[in-house]
């Protein structure tokens, strides 16, 4: 599997753009922060990003 540079790097600056927005909309940053650890956690024990997340924990 091939990585694409110029897709990561998107998919860093629309990420970003998303978590500014949180913040700016007042969502705290640690619960963002603790948000992202949960999702990656999940991503870490399940070995890929389930495209739909109400059916991963089923």
């Amino acid at each position: 599997m091939s990585v694409d540079l110029n897709e990561i790097e998107q998919a860093e600056v629309d990420l970003e753009e998303w978590l500014v927005e949180q913040a700016a909309s007042g969502v705290p940053e640690l619960v963002l922060v603790n948000l992202l650890r949960d999702y990656a956690d999940d991503v870490e024990d399940l070995g890929y990003v389930p495209r739909t997340w109400g059916n991963s924990k089923q």
